[in-house]
């Protein structure tokens, strides 16, 4: 255990309301019991929940620690888990439906890398994060409320594959993100893939220290670009890549878990 305040029963007291709140599809209005004092507390949240939760980790995701929080923690990124039933494929123009709790909800367009057996094969696609937890402000409450809670992930559309993705001079690309008829974020990308691929190598690094298998076909999800927009029920989005095409989705209610 770390340097923490909480013991085991404070970390199952957490991991047990926050997972009890995704299965029930319900929301909740503020953190279940004390937060952790650090990081690495709220990791020992999310591996028990992800120990408890009724499928396989298919991914992570990589997050942005706030500047308000960096130097605090010592720690500019976060990651939390993607599950397998929660991982869609898509091809380019097409709408997913994918599920909002009632707390909160947003859509993200990333990079997202299918990692290979070892670096060289890893491959590059457009997609889409679903960023959604039944806290209702989860991002007020700061890290470690996200990392607590799978990170404020509920959910990951994979596009295509972006071929021969590192021997590209991609130039500027002008990404976009749509709710409605409306831009809510807009961004000229002029590294590709660097930011992307700084938070694949942060991903491996955690995945190290925590002791946890990255095996051939996990996804990572590096961290939205044009940046996280909140979204309700009913919402259309659609995130555009540039030459790379885009993807969109319709978010619906999510419902319980099967018992």
């Amino acid at each position: 255990m770390s340097s923490d305040f909480i013991d085991d029963v404070h970390i199952a007291e957490i991991s047990e309301a926050l997972t009890g709140a995704r299965k029930a599809a319900v929301g909740l209005p503020e953190f279940p019991g004390k937060m952790p004092s650090t990081l690495d507390g709220a990791y020992a949240v999310q591996r028990r929940s992800v120990n408890l939760w009724p499928d396989e980790v298919g991914g992570w995701k990589v997050g942005g620690v706030p500047a308000d929080y960096i130097e605090r923690f010592n720690e500019a990124r976060l990651v939390g888990p993607i599950f397998k039933r929660k991982i869609f494929s898509a091809d380019i123009g097409e709408k997913t439906t994918v599920a909002a709790f009632p707390g909160f909800a947003a859509v993200e367009g990333e990079w997202v890398f299918r990692m290979g057996d070892t670096p060289a094969g890893d491959t590059l696609h457009i997609g889409i994060e679903i960023a959604s937890s039944p806290l209702l402000a989860i991002n007020d409450m700061g890290p470690v409320a996200v990392v607590c809670d799978f990170g404020n992930n509920n959910g990951l559309v994979v596009g295509p594959e972006i071929e021969n993705w590192r021997d590209i001079d991609a130039g500027t690309i002008e990404l976009e993100t749509r709710i409605g008829n409306d831009i809510v974020g807009r961004r000229d990308v002029n590294n590709f893939p660097r930011d992307g691929l700084n938070a694949l190598a942060f991903l491996r690094r955690h995945a190290a220290k925590h002791r946890f298998a990255l095996p051939a076909g996990t996804y990572c999800a590096s961290g939205a670009i044009t940046g996280v927009h909140e979204t309700q029920v009913g919402d259309h989005a659609v995130c555009t890549f540039g030459q790379f095409g885009s993807l969109g989705v319709r978010f619906a209610a999510a419902v319980p878990e099967p018992a």
